[in-house]
């Protein structure tokens, strides 16, 4: 037997990493000034690049040739980018579809009776005509199996519930399938156990429908059967393989079996002990996995590969300390057992890994000195394990060796390309580093998180806001920022709210002696020698700035949202300052477009809002924008104090943007643009998932807008996802489009649609609610329009439940009670509305006795709302109060189990008096997790009636306190006192004899620890429902515990998740 590799059929050359986004250094500059510049110290392996991703999805002929040109072949070595078939799409129903039949014996049985009766997926097998079937068999997907059913009734007599799923499981185009007629006989099915199976992948063949390949072990590890499924559409091939896929893996988690069977593993290492001399193998990583081309040397008397080449075999990878094996095991056709066939491979000659994470297809290229390269073309599902085994097995032998030369043969595409992470959760070793930072720097713990779930860009770093100070020193952000260089683990970074003041225009230039960041950590980005300089002479913020999107090739968003408030820093001239305001800076955008300009970060999508930005910040933003067209993704600088003319600069360079933005936001800024400008940039910008224009634009316009649909067929409609136009008096031709694009099926993503004081008439927002339909899951805000001009039919469409899942109708001035009770009528029989705020909304006068009836059947019958906010309007006194009213129809609570959230602030409650009504809601209610009646004009006696009432209550996790209230109720003192004294009943003597100051200083601050008493109850009582293991159970929708302002809410309480959630999102303190 030679154990010689044998030469794969295909095979090509890899070609050379792709190097256009090299630019000339300055090695010269070594006997300069650098001192640390070496590409071995600052470059790593593990990064997402530019390179080609390994896997093809194109088709391959199977036709074998004995020999050909090794120059003809080069360009097969390292297959072309593509898309992972298990590429993460948006969750779809359930489906069926019509797969083939197994074209490779199947393991049988005759009994399931051990599988759970819940299916997973369920759908027909459609076979070709030619096999003359007359009834259709029937796949189905359960937790523990893959089962093939002669035909749908066998499958529904075995898992009843298929029969009554059946109306909602959709049924896809007819394929067609062809089958083996040796694998169905006289089997009634197929059954395929999941913890079985070796690998998942599509079908690489000549057919020309798209299919998958279901491999198993069929017994004991010595034979691998094969089923096939061919579909028709790729999306439907695409569904099957995640459901399978997704299945799998949670049957391996709960059945603790090994990868490879004893027997296999004891016969491996018999086999590599004795002809290989290696006896004393200590430990030895086997893999079962599918051979994709053939690999293996023909037997005997055999001049070619025969089509069945992997039938009746097995095949296991074997890594030790300095080889890869690859063996296969096979049976002949009487059952007995063939002698193993082996090939051999040095890691010390691995030339390429090429691995796609979310596929389980991956290659490996192996190459000898002066020989062609040997090509393994493999799947497994252990594909994962395989590829870390190696890259570490590359770090052992070689440890001299830069970790470039590493990223020259492991190509890692998919979520997470960094290969492997070190021991442990530690995000490609950012834990690690971080902690040794704040200990070296003698800081205190910093809070962080890693978002996995509702990012754009996952996994996202997040450093959270500090627990036990009001920010965060410069060493503790100088520990953040460096322990992210060179970081490819994360795709995104957010520092979110995080005060960057300790280090604004700090700088530490004189007494550095490392040098700055000038490289990436792969070397294929660097600065020119001018670049360099300008870096080295900055401040230190500026310089971390270009570390953290220079050196990492991973990162493509960074969120600096209110990182710098206050006023931009001013620029510096000879130390002294230049008075002139605009010179103005704000420090964290002039590294950003050198970065742009020059070509050297990935990142292309960033968030400044919140941070006042100067001329020369948009001036070099204009610039880049302008001088590169059409690479920026997501672009956000709202409230940046933008004036009229800083606005229409930068604008200019976002029209140049228009075919690239996916998310832009310019709102909320002192200046305006023009409509007319506005609309010549958007109706070229389809690529739009978020725009946000509040307040940002101006004037009148002839025409819509932008047009997000059009009647030719050229066109590809919008996927708007958050559309906010507040603030412009949006014209009906704008309008018409917006419902035009509701009633597209391209619409369906709209979540936020943001119409505040757009001038909205009742016949508009009717127009918009008849579009929107019944429950739609969106939120949809018509606040501060005069809603009741001209038509109140939008109030009848309520009270038909046309309308959508969360509504926000705040500051509506209603002039007729009418009007108002009749929406209260509406909502009370509504039963799609689960988010409902209505704040300063109410009756043009204080409620009626006939208003407080309605609200109180409101309460007591409305069985759909979740989250309510009826407050009143602070700044508008008692126009918008409900007062006295509100306080008796709260009654109506005492029955309401469904509402969860409940806010009524501003509403002057303490003016009632009587709180009897509303203690007696919190004592009994046994719905409400979450109450908030801050800023209710309540005295110290009322405050601690209510804490009472708290007590009785074992539900409520949250009920927000404000010192506001508490300083409240010492100025009501207060003033009652001065009151008292100024009264003709006492006497002059009186008043001088007894120190009224002195009383009054004691009275105040008895009321202050008469308050601080009772709140300190009423956060006992809280944390004693928290720690309730019955309250632990709370879920609330994402939006719901963004809209309560409550800091103090338990950390077990995390947004619901929802069926496309993936990852997860934990949160740290380090060290």
């Amino acid at each position: 037997m030679d154990l010689k590799p044998i030469i794969p059929q295909r095979i090509a050359e890899g070609s050379e990493p792709e190097k256009s986004q090299r630019r000339a250094s300055f090695s010269a500059m070594k006997a300069f000034k650098l001192r640390s510049l070496s590409i071995s110290s600052q470059i790593s392996s593990s990064s997402e690049t530019d390179l080609p991703s390994p896997i093809i999805a194109r088709r391959r002929t199977r036709t074998l040739t004995k020999s050909r040109n090794f120059e003809t072949l080069k360009e097969d070595l390292i297959r072309k980018p593509s898309k992972s078939s298990t590429e993460d799409n948006t969750e779809r129903g359930s489906t069926s579809t019509r797969p083939t039949s197994p074209s490779g014996t199947g393991s049988r049985c005759a009994s399931i009776s051990g599988d759970s009766l819940t299916v997973i997926k369920s759908g027909h097998l459609q076979p070709e005509t030619s096999i003359l079937r007359s009834k259709k068999e029937f796949l189905v997907l359960t937790p523990l199996a893959l089962i093939k059913f002669r035909n749908r009734s066998a499958a529904v007599e075995r898992f009843p519930q298929i029969s009554a799923l059946s109306g909602s499981v959709d049924t896809l185009s007819p394929v067609d399938s062809t089958s083996s007629l040796k694998d169905i006989g006289a089997s009634e099915k197929l059954h395929v156990p999941l913890e079985r199976v070796v690998s998942v992948f599509n079908n690489e063949g000549t057919r020309p429908s798209f299919g998958i390949e279901v491999w198993w072990n069929e017994s004991k590890g010595t034979t691998f059967a094969c089923l096939q499924l061919d579909f028709s559409l790729p999306d439907d091939r695409d569904e099957w393989l995640k459901q399978i896929r997704h299945a799998i893996k949670l049957r391996a988690k709960s059945v603790l079996e090994d990868s490879t069977p004893p027997n296999i593993e004891l016969e491996l290492k018999q086999l590599l002990g004795t002809p290989y001399g290696q006896a004393q193998i200590t430990q030895m990583d086997i893999y079962p996995v599918i051979p994709r081309r053939p690999c293996m040397k023909p037997k005997e008397n055999s001049g070619e590969i025969k089509k069945g080449w992997r039938d009746n075999s097995s095949f296991y990878v074997a890594l030790t300390k300095d080889f890869c094996y690859l063996a296969q095991f096979t049976k002949s056709s009487t059952g007995q057992k063939v002698n193993p066939n082996l090939v051999r491979f040095g890691f010390v000659t691995l030339s390429k890994v090429n691995v796609i994470l979310n596929d389980e297809r991956f290659d490996l290229v192996f190459r000898l000195p002066f020989e062609k390269p040997r090509k393994l073309e493999l799947a497994s599902r252990h594909h994962r394990s395989i590829s870390s085994k190696l890259y570490k097995a590359d770090m052992y032998l070689k440890p001299a060796w830069p970790l470039w030369t590493r990223r020259e043969v492991f190509f890692i595409d998919g979520e997470a390309p960094q290969m492997p992470l070190p021991n442990g959760e530690d995000y490609g070793g950012f834990r690690t580093t971080l902690q040794a930072f704040i200990e070296g720097y003698c800081s205190a713990p910093v809070n962080w998180t890693v978002k996995w779930k509702n990012v754009r860009h996952a996994p996202q770093f997040c450093l959270l806001a500090p627990k036990e100070q009001s920010r965060y020193t410069k060493y503790q952000i100088l520990a953040v920022f460096r322990a992210l260089r060179f970081n490819d683990y994360f795709k995104s970074l957010s520092f979110y709210d995080i005060d960057f003041s300790s280090l604004s225009g700090a700088v530490d230039n004189t007494s550095r002696l490392e040098s700055t960041v000038w490289i990436s950590r792969t070397g294929k980005r660097s600065l020119t020698r001018a670049e360099f300089e300008l870096v080295e002479n900055s401040s230190v913020l500026f310089q971390e700035i270009v570390a953290l999107l220079l050196g990492s090739e991973s990162i493509r968003h960074i969120d600096l949202t209110n990182v710098l408030s206050r006023v931009p820093a001013i620029l510096q001239e000879n130390g002294q300052p230049i008075l002139s305001p605009t010179s103005r800076i704000c420090e964290v955008v002039p590294p950003v477009v050198l970065l742009w300009k020059s070509l050297q970060t990935r990142c292309n999508s960033i968030s400044l809002s919140g941070n006042p930005l100067g001329v020369p910040d948009i001036a070099g933003l204009s610039r880049v924008l302008q001088n590169r067209p059409d690479f920026l993704k997501t672009f956000s600088v709202s409230r940046c104090r933008l004036d009229e003319d800083a606005l229409v600069l930068l604008w200019e360079g976002l029209h140049d943007q228009r075919s690239a933005l996916e998310v832009l936001d310019v709102s909320r800024n002192s200046g305006r643009i023009e409509a007319a400008k506005v609309s010549e940039t958007l109706n070229d910008a389809s690529k739009l998932r978020c725009l946000n224009l509040a307040y940002a634009i101006k004037g009148n316009l002839s025409g819509p807008l932008f047009r997000p649909w059009s009647t030719t067929s050229s066109f590809e409609p919008w996927h708007l996802e958050e559309l906010d136009l507040s603030g412009w008096k949006i014209n009906f031709d704008t309008l018409c489009g917006i419902m035009k694009f509701i009633e597209l099926d391209e619409s369906r993503n709209l979540r936020r649609l943001v119409l505040i004081n757009c001038g909205l008439s009742g016949e508009m927002a009717t127009g918009i609610f008849c579009r929107l339909g019944a429950g739609r899951n969106m939120h949809l805000l018509l606040s501060e329009n005069p809603l009741e001009l001209g038509s109140t039919d939008w109030i009848d469409l309520i009270h038909g439940n046309e309308a959508p899942r969360m509504l926000h109708l705040d500051m509506v001035l209603f002039q007729h009670e009418s009007n108002f009770n009749r929406l209260l009528k509406a909502l009370t029989h509504n039963k799609t509305i689960e988010f409902l705020s209505m704040v300063g909304t109410g009756p043009p006068d204080r409620a009626s006795p006939k208003t407080s009836e309605l609200l109180s059947r409101f309460f007591e019958l409305n069985d759909t709302l979740r989250y309510l906010d009826l407050s009143g309007y602070d700044g508008k006194l008692e126009d918008s109060h409900l007062g006295w009213g509100l306080s008796g129809a709260l009654a109506g609570l005492r029955q309401n189990n469904t509402l969860r959230q409940l806010r009524v602030r501003n509403h002057d409650i303490g003016a009632a008096e009587d709180l009897s009504e509303l203690c007696r809601v919190l004592a009994s209610n046994k719905g409400l997790a979450m109450f908030d009646c801050q800023q209710n004009s309540l005295n110290h006696h009322q405050f601690a009636k209510l804490v009472h009432a708290l007590n009785f209550n074992h539900q409520i996790i949250s009920f927000p306190l404000s010192d506001l209230d508490r300083r409240h109720a010492v100025q009501t003192e207060e003033r009652l006192f001065r009151k008292q004294q100024e009264q003709p009943t006492k006497t002059f003597q009186a008043r001088m004899l007894k120190s009224a100051e002195g009383r009054l200083e004691g009275l105040l601050k008895w009321v202050e620890e008469f308050w601080e008493s009772e709140a300190k109850k009423a956060r006992e009582i809280l944390e004693r429902n928290r720690n309730n293991p019955a309250n632990q159970s709370l879920e609330l929708e994402r939006e719901y515990l963004e809209a309560w302002e409550d800091e103090s809410l338990p950390s077990w309480l995390v947004p619901k998740s929802k069926p496309c959630d993936k990852g997860k999102e934990t949160s740290y303190t380090t060290p």
